[in-house]
């Protein structure tokens, strides 16, 4: 009698083994672990709002369990948005801090540039679309706002009040310029409607970022110059 067929045998290439194979499955280093999970967190939160998503939906973007990731962030989904943002924003203000540091030319063009650069940024999807989102959440959640105030705004601000008080001791700009309380989040503000036009109308119908861009720097300059008494 023919001996019976035993149990089929696990195909080497099979799913299972991709699975096991996958680089969301593979066991990484943190430093290596860590990106993949707040690249996965972005996406959630730029999806489903901070009310919406979830640290189980995040885990199962990453592809990891959500053990995993309470791991690495023990103080739940405020502690991975907050991260999130910080992991795309520290870009920006390195290279921001890295330009202003290494500038020798006119602190004129070190601030247009520093303007450009803002306006630049908003080309990004991905922190337009955190941007968005910190702007929508700030409202419902105090903590957030806080947040915003004190790791981008703060930093932001901190680095133009610099700028301004070296270019009014350079005497290119007005005296009175680095001792206003406000200065610098008046010339910051035109980036963040710009970002909030394009949010409401869309790319298409929201102001040009390049002319946006030149008038903003124009009005900026025109009036930071110095006048004849000063």
């Amino acid at each position: 009698m023919p001996a019976k067929p035993g149990p089929a045998r696990p195909d080497s290439g099979g799913t299972a083994t991709a699975e096991r194979a996958s680089p969301s499955r593979q066991r990484l280093a943190p430093e290596e672990r860590l990106p993949l999970l707040l690249e996965a967190a972005v996406a959630e939160f730029a999806e489903h709002s901070y009310a919406g998503a979830s640290m189980a939906g995040v885990a199962a973007r990453a592809g990891v369990g959500k053990g995993l990731l309470c791991h690495y962030f023990p103080g739940g989904k405020t502690e991975l948005f907050k991260t999130a943002i910080r992991s795309c924003i520290q870009p920006i203000f390195e290279e921001a801090e890295s330009l202003a540091a290494g500038f020798s030319g006119p602190r004129r063009e070190m601030l247009r540039a520093l303007i450009a650069m803002g306006y630049g940024r908003m080309m990004d999807r991905k922190e337009l679309a955190l941007f968005c989102l910190i702007f929508a959440e700030a409202g419902r959640s105090p903590e957030l706002a806080d947040f915003y105030a004190e790791e981008v705004l703060a930093r932001a601000t901190s680095l133009l009040d610099k700028v301004l008080r070296t270019g009014v001791e350079s005497g290119e700009f007005r005296a009175d310029t680095a001792g206003h309380a406000c200065m610098a989040q008046v010339i910051i503000a035109p980036t963040i409607m710009g970002s909030i036009w394009r949010m409401m109308l869309g790319e298409s119908k929201a102001p040009a970022l390049a002319a946006m861009c030149e008038a903003h720097a124009r009005l900026v300059l025109q009036g930071l110059a110095p006048t004849v008494t000063d």
